[in-house]
């Protein structure tokens, strides 16, 4: 927990140093996710979803964006009570990861985006039965996509909502039982709701 504070200690003060021409935000939410591929559904996994955007107009109605973010995402097994005893499961997945975005502005209190990212996993466990180990062959990287709006409660304060996905497979390993295809794909794909706060430091 230390760690992802000074992050965000970190990035903000990165935000007030290199930010001058530029807009700037720091970014707070939760992730709801699953891991597309793990045989679990359901977005039982929360965890923290913690950065920065800078941001710049290129042409009227249109911004560039990008972001450092730190990511918690992975998938998590729910347990009926009243069911018989059975296996638990979690997965947790943490990235260092770098959206590209680009975001309409022409309404003055919704900003709708779109834009891909690449991520670097920083942190791989897999609790299963309170046995803890590495998840095998989960890949170093992870290219994603991602689409969300953001609605302006005042001029510095907004609430966002994003969907994320993996472009790519985030395991390496073979899928035998079950294997689910999206367009003709099989694999390991994370996915992911964030709600977050964004708080505009250049207004």
């Amino acid at each position: 927990m230390k760690k992802i504070v000074m992050l965000w200690v970190l990035l903000g003060c990165s935000a007030s140093l290199f930010a001058q021409g530029f807009g700037a935000s720091l970014l707070a939410g939760a992730n709801f996710s699953q891991v597309d591929g793990d045989q679990l559904g359901g977005y039982n996994k929360l965890g923290a979803n913690l950065g920065i955007q800078i941001d710049r107009n290129i042409k009227d109605d249109w911004d560039a964006a990008f972001e450092i973010r730190f990511s918690m995402k992975g998938a998590k097994k729910v347990i009926d009570p009243e069911a018989p005893p059975a296996f638990t499961l979690k997965l947790s997945y943490h990235y260092i990861e770098v959206p590209l975005l680009i975001k309409y502005t022409h309404y003055e209190r919704f900003t709708p985006y779109g834009g891909v990212s690449l991520g670097v996993n920083v942190f791989n466990q897999r609790d299963e039965n309170t046995i803890i180990t590495k998840e095998e062959k989960l890949n170093p990287t992870e290219v994603g996509f991602h689409l969300g709006a953001t609605y302006h409660l005042t001029d510095k304060i907004g609430l966002d909502l994003r969907h994320s996905y993996s472009l790519l497979s985030v395991r390496d390993f073979p899928i035998v039982v079950n294997s689910p295809t999206v367009f003709g794909r099989a694999g390991w794909f994370n996915r992911l709701f964030t709600a977050g706060i964004v708080y505009r430091l250049d207004k």
